[in-house]
């Protein structure tokens, strides 16, 4: 094995010779400077392998032929090893970024970027307090000098700001390494040891990790570090991201024996606020280089809180430790990589990428990664790292790495958006050349292999798992394939999907409905996908990613599956909304929402973790009595996700501004993962109570209200889309309000809306795609008199909208007889005549619904509107047919929906006998029901035919024969405004109370970060008071608040 000391002469020799060579040989030194990184790496990566192989012992180096603490030791042990081949792999990446730069540079700036290559490697390495002092003294001067790589006054300034922040640095340490030395009498940290012991050894220790921690670049004291992220090289800031900060770190984790054991959990306490306070203050930020500094101090943040808590993480610091550096190495320095060949902070200029499809699709997986979704390894270390702090009780550190990462979404998801959305500018700065592209293409692979490393190490179940992750994957790989190509594909893959689960479900009748709902509904809502034209590029991984993590709800392992399948979920449905033409915002809100129910789930998670591990919370039955915090955090989640009142003010804009293909599958399919949560939520935990609150007593007032307010405002709704959403938020009240009564005919009533909800939702949204593929319009009142021009459309939405309404003989009635039976049984009246009164209400805008696109005059530019294309109406009328069995045989599901309840739960049951079904307060036979109504429409029908067979068939316009001016058929169909009246008895309901909220609430936090961006003054005077101030607040932190 190469000796780890040749790292160092490597680059000295590198070095020297970059300064005595002449510009002449510019061009040849930049060839030099490549070999002499990639040996170094080389050198690194060789004892990386031997060690984690077992074939090679950590080996000490020691120098002058002396050991400790007469000379300086080097140390390559698997953790020095790991950190100095990503530090030398990113330089040799680097190499190759800047070879325009390089070549055109002076000699000294290759010189300088070695030098700083040199420093990081020995601070990882070296086990001397001064020699670490040494060498991050070169690291800092390098890094001054890599400041002008970008000569202008902005960079110019930084660097001199970084200097003055450096220098106060530096001397807090050298005052703690020369008391350090004065207690101990040695310079190595490995007989140091001792020092908190030693009386006034703690004065050393604070001055030392007051040094090093001011070098993370901490919140607030960080003022110079943003300043440099801003006005830097794109390659610089990636440096200072993905190797500075976590060489810090690592120096921090080397000293931590000779820091007092009881100051561990300041260290982390910082890092937290580093990383919340700094996403906060990046939600404000639209120049990109600055956002991304904000982010870097965040990662920061988070990794020094991990290494902080070392100690108290035990075998799991490292799986935690790694995920958040890999995942910020990887993505951080490709993000940054991405702005040099987008060459502007603009974010709107970031659209050039769109041009580069790979490129572009590496944007979006660096933002996912940065987020923390999965399957990345940020994702399974920040589930990790919560697990574990909920173990000890740690709630506030939860809330402060929640917080910080919903912030992260915020801005992370806003700029994806306005990439994604904005029309695609001409920036003549961009340029893509192939050896800028290749650097970012290969830590995309990494980022890409790490996430496989860290998804195999899980061991996750091979089918219910790795198959989905294989089948999205698949589709990436696939995605230049035409679209019908792959829309058969994914229909294939699913139903080859089904039919491998199917055994390891059949038994399991609760999974068997869920997985039908997923997976039919998925198969349903993509056949209409067969009218696309040319590779529709990205739809077809991201529908994958939506059903596949939705199946992946059904049958969980653990907790952590049913949240990796609830994020892969949410992600892949932001895009298939996003996709919108007009849908930047309503996908950022959704995305908003989606993450802040996703985290108060994770939160929930720690909580069940602390008590019983684990295990998926729907298999503690019996053993959750007393834990309604834990309760009303999942429930809150659910019902985000299910659209409650007051949290679905993202719904109505996602569905509505989806592509009108893709919004079956989140309103008829997804939003139906709230409800199996729910289910199982309820049912497991049984009856919870809060602060003397019954939990279920609220829940129900939750569910009326929103069955009510969901019809109200889809009344006013002139969008056809829209309108049906808003439906969809009522059909939801109908269920949360059924599961809340905990009773056996209420939770069948859940289940038996849920099924039909999913049925007649997906069929009217998809009837409403063929007729806006066929017209081109949306809003209601600019369609009328289409009965004639789309008959079978006409007659899906009349069964749809009759089903919706519950109204007799379809099979919406069966429910609605059940809810009577319910609130009599359950004694909540009020709740009740509520729900029953959104009944009426859903009438009307159901009546609007088909009064104003099918009924009324055709207009004139609708003349030649044709039926929807069969694709369209092949899922509408296997959906009909659903209905119209259940309307006849509803036993046939309600019988198995009944056996599905847990025994515990109170009530009676519904009894069968043959069609006739009964409770202890009346009895319903839809068969005969159905008979009745056939038999008495066949007969007026064949009244009507038989005295109208000779009735002469009067035409739009006949009346001009009269000597009539006929009207157009624009102001003879009364559609807009429909309800007008209304308003002035049932308009107090209304009011936008919950938008206002939100926007009151993010209007507010806006205005706070502002205002706390004003600390940073430019000024590099005032950062270097705030560097004392940062260490005298951390020494009234330590001190419990003593000045002495």
């Amino acid at each position: 094995m190469v000796s780890p000391v040749h790292i160092v002469s490597i680059a000295l020799a590198t070095a020297f010779l970059m300064g005595i060579a002449g510009k002449r040989h510019q061009s040849l030194l930049v060839y030099v400077l490549m070999l002499a990184v990639a040996a170094m790496t080389m050198v690194s990566g060789s004892w990386l392998w031997a060690i984690f192989s077992g074939a090679q012992q950590p080996l000490e180096v020691f120098t002058a032929g002396f050991k400790p603490p007469f000379a300086i030791n080097l140390r390559m042990s698997l953790d020095e090893a790991f950190l100095t081949t990503l530090i030398n792999f990113f330089g040799l990446a680097t190499v190759l970024y800047l070879w325009d730069v390089f070549k055109k540079s002076g000699n000294h700036l290759l010189s300088i970027f070695v030098i700083y290559l040199l420093g990081l490697n020995v601070m990882v390495m070296t086990r001397d307090l001064f020699n670490l002092f040494v060498f991050l003294e070169i690291a800092s001067i390098a890094t001054a000098g890599l400041m002008i790589m970008t000569q202008n006054s902005r960079s110019i300034a930084a660097g001199f700001k970084f200097m003055i922040a450096s220098s106060v640095i530096s001397g807090i340490l050298l005052i703690g390494i020369i008391f350090a030395y004065a207690y101990t009498g040695t310079l190595n940290i490995d007989f140091m040891t001792t020092l908190p012991a030693i009386k006034g050894g703690a004065v050393a220790a604070f001055f030392i990790l007051t040094a090093l921690l001011l070098e993370s670049k901490p919140f607030p004291a960080n003022g110079w570090a943003l300043d440099m992220y801003h006005s830097a090289h794109h390659s610089v800031g990636a440096a200072l991201s993905a190797l500075s900060a976590p060489a810090v770190l690592f120096v921090i984790y080397k000293v931590m024996p000779i820091i007092p054991e009881s100051w561990t959990m300041v260290i982390s306490l910082f890092g937290l606020i580093s990383f919340a306070a700094s996403n906060f203050l990046a939600m404000r930020q639209d120049n990109v280089r600055r956002m991304l500094g904000y982010s870097s101090v965040a990662q920061g943040g988070l990794m020094l809180a991990t290494v902080g808590m070392a100690n108290y993480l035990g075998e799991q610091f490292y799986f935690i430790a790694i995920g958040f550096l890999l995942t910020n190495y990887f993505a951080k320095a490709g993000l940054f990589w991405l702005g040099g060949i987008v060459n502007s902070d603009d974010q709107e200029k970031w659209t050039f990428l769109r041009k580069k499809p790979i490129l572009f699709f590496l944007f979006g997986l660096f933002i996912a990664a940065m987020a923390g979704l999965p399957p990345f390894p940020s994702f399974f270390a920040k589930w990790e790292f919560i697990m574990q702090i909920a173990q000890g009780s740690g709630w506030g550190w939860i809330t402060l790495i929640l917080l910080g990462s919903i912030f992260e979404i915020v801005f992370l998801f806003k700029w994806f958006g306005r990439v994604f959305r904005s029309d695609i500018s001409e920036n003549e700065e961009s340029s893509a050349p192939w050896y800028k592209q290749v650097p970012v293409m290969i830590f995309g692979a990494g980022l890409l292999a790490a996430s496989y490393f860290f998804v195999n190490y899980l061991n996750f179940d091979a089918i219910f798992v790795m198959l989905p992750l294989l089948f999205i994957a698949a589709f990436f790989v696939l995605d230049f394939l035409p679209a019908v190509v792959k829309n058969l594909l994914l229909i294939a893959s699913l139903a080859v999907f089904g039919y491998t689960v199917y055994p390891e479900i059949s038994d399991n009748l609760m999974q068997m409905l869920f997985m039908g709902v997923f997976l039919l509904g998925g198969i349903m809502t993509l056949i209409p996908g067969f009218v696309q034209k040319g590779s529709r590029a990205g739809f077809y991984p991201f529908a994958a990613m939506t059903v596949f993590g939705l199946i992946m709800l059904v049958n969980p392992a653990d907790n952590l599956t049913f949240f990796m399948g609830w994020e892969l979920m949410a992600l892949g449905s932001y895009i298939l909304i996003l996709r919108g033409k007009n849908a930047e915002k309503p996908a950022f809100r959704y995305m908003i929402f989606s993450a802040g129910g996703a985290y108060l789930m994770m939160a929930a998670f720690g909580m069940l973790y602390a008590i019983a591990g684990p295990a998926f919370f729907a298999t503690l039955a019996g053993s959750l009595s007393g834990a309604g915090v834990i309760f009303i955090l999942l429930a809150l989640a659910f019902m985000l996700k299910a659209a409650a009142i007051g949290l679905h003010i993202w719904l109505p804009g996602a569905y509505s501004e989806a592509e009108d293909d893709a919004t079956p599958l989140v309103s008829g399919v997804l939003i139906n993962s709230g409800v199996l949560g729910l289910f199982w939520l309820i049912t497991t935990f049984g009856p919870q109570q809060l602060f003397g609150v019954d939990i279920f007593y609220l829940m129900g007032w939750i569910g009326a209200i929103t069955a009510i307010g969901g019809n109200m405002l889809a009344i006013y709704e002139e969008d056809m889309k829209r309108l049906i959403a808003y439906s969809s938020v009522g059909a939801m009240g109908y269920i949360i309000f059924a599961l809340s009564m905990n009773t056996k005919v209420g939770l069948l009533i859940a289940l038996y809306y849920m099924a039909l909800h999913f049925i007649y939702k997906t069929m009217l949204f998809i009837s409403a795609a063929g007729v806006m593929y066929r017209t081109k319009k949306r809003n209601m009142y600019e369609m009328g008199g289409l009965i004639k021009n789309m008959p079978l459309s006409f007659i899906v939405v009349l069964i749809g909208i009759i089903t919706l309404a519950g109204m007799p003989p379809l099979a919406g009635f069966a429910g609605k007889w059940m809810f009577y039976n319910a609130v009599a049984m359950k004694g909540w009246y009020i709740q009740g005549t509520m729900v029953f009164f959104s009944g009426i209400v859903a009438f009307l805008y159901l009546y609007k619904l088909i009064a104003s696109v099918f009924l009324g005059q055709l207009k004139d530019n609708l003349r030649k509107v044709k039926e929807a294309p069969l694709v369209y109406l092949i899922p509408q009328f296997i959906f009909v047919m659903a209905i119209m069995l259940l309307s006849v045989q509803p036993r046939l599901l309600l019988e198995p929906l009944a056996t599905i309840i847990p025994a515990q739960v109170p009530g009676e049951m519904l009894q069968w006998d043959g069609n006739l079904a009964s409770t202890s307060f009346g009895y319903w036979n839809a068969f005969s029901v159905m008979s009745v109504v056939v038999v008495m429409f066949a007969t007026l029908l064949g009244w009507l035919m038989y005295h109208s067979r000779k009735a002469q068939k009067v035409k739009q316009f006949n009346i001009v024969f009269a000597a009539e001016r006929p009207f157009r058929p624009e102001t003879t169909h009364v559609s807009y405004n429909m309800f007008a009246g209304y308003k002035k008895a049932l308009g107090f309901l209304m009011t936008p109370l919950a938008t206002r909220f939100w926007t009151s609430l993010s209007s507010g936090i806006e205005a706070i970060a502002d205002k706390v961006r004003t600390w940073y003054t430019g000024n590099g005077q005032t950062y270097a008071l705030h560097l004392l101030i940062y260490a005298f607040v951390l020494y009234l932190t330590i001190s419990g608040g003593k000045l002495l």
